[in-house]
């Protein structure tokens, strides 16, 4: 039976939760999505790494910068639902 718990409040971007984990899902699972965003963190860190900002691209720096918050928001709410589980 799947036990849904909200996200974090960095994940839900309003007031009211609408993104939920599945707390009764495998911990091996929870740990592979978290993984999985973690991931696509690095790749946008090393893409920002490499990135020349002459045109003072603050805007997107900002963008990417909120994208990798919700990443990571997101890799600590299935972490701990997976600690959570064993």
């Amino acid at each position: 039976m799947a036990n849904f718990k909200p996200l974090e409040s960095g994940s839900q971007g309003g007031t009211k939760p609408v993104l939920y984990v599945d707390g009764s899902a495998p911990q091996r699972e929870l740990m592979d999505a978290a993984e999985w965003r973690l991931g696509a963190v690095q790749e946008l860190l090393t893409v920002l790494s490499t990135c020349t900002t002459e045109d003072g691209g603050r805007r997107d720096v900002a963008q990417v910068s909120r994208a990798l918050l919700l990443l990571v928001d997101d890799a600590e709410a299935l972490f701990s639902t997976a600690r959570q589980a064993v």
